[in-house]
């Protein structure tokens, strides 16, 4: 028999992304879990931001960031993304990572010890509460060159990324070969 309980929205694996924002002077990383995808043509996505967050600012004034998705070797970078503040560390120097141009993006950094990044212009904002969503249009894709293959898309690598349950980092593995 169920019983009711209170709603909530955190029960179910969120992928983890590192929002790169900002600019060339000042870049930012943000780690969320709050991100989907929207539409596949065009290739189109949301991610949700608290607006008391640092990086909220940088996302919304150059209305664009890029998603830089981490491995399960990144762990260290996810959390400390994660957990500290842009306005109390450059995130980049503190985690020895490099922030490079995400053409055609003016101004959001792409990761470049990340093996996939993808660079996004905001289309819309809406407020929705504790956060605030995102959605935009994925203008440019980047990968590693030996995840590049002859298909659409890269190699994903889905057993080597990250998801977000019940605030806590989890590894995938398949359940079909």
């Amino acid at each position: 028999m169920k019983v009711q309980v209170p709603p909530f929205a955190q029960g179910w694996p969120a992928p983890v992304m590192l929002v790169g924002c900002g600019s060339k002077a000042n870049p930012n990383i943000i780690t969320i879990s709050w991100f989907a995808t929207v539409c596949s043509d065009p290739p189109t996505v949301s991610i949700s931001v608290r607006p008391s967050r640092y990086s909220f600012d940088l996302i919304r004034s150059s209305g664009e960031f890029t998603l830089n998705v981490p491995l399960s070797g990144d762990l260290a970078a996810a959390k400390l993304c994660g957990e500290k503040s842009g306005r109390e560390v450059r995130k980049f120097d503190a985690l020895n990572l490099t922030p490079v141009e995400c053409p055609p993006l003016d101004a959001a950094p792409m990761i470049a010890e990340f093996p996939l990044s993808l660079g996004c212009i905001i289309q819309k904002e809406v407020p929705l509460g504790t956060h605030h969503m995102f959605i935009a249009r994925i203008v440019s894709a980047w990968c590693d060159e030996n995840l590049k293959r002859d298909q659409a898309t890269p190699l994903l690598l889905p057993e080597q990324q990250m998801v977000w349950i019940a605030k806590q980092y989890w590894g995938l593995t398949p359940l079909e070969k």
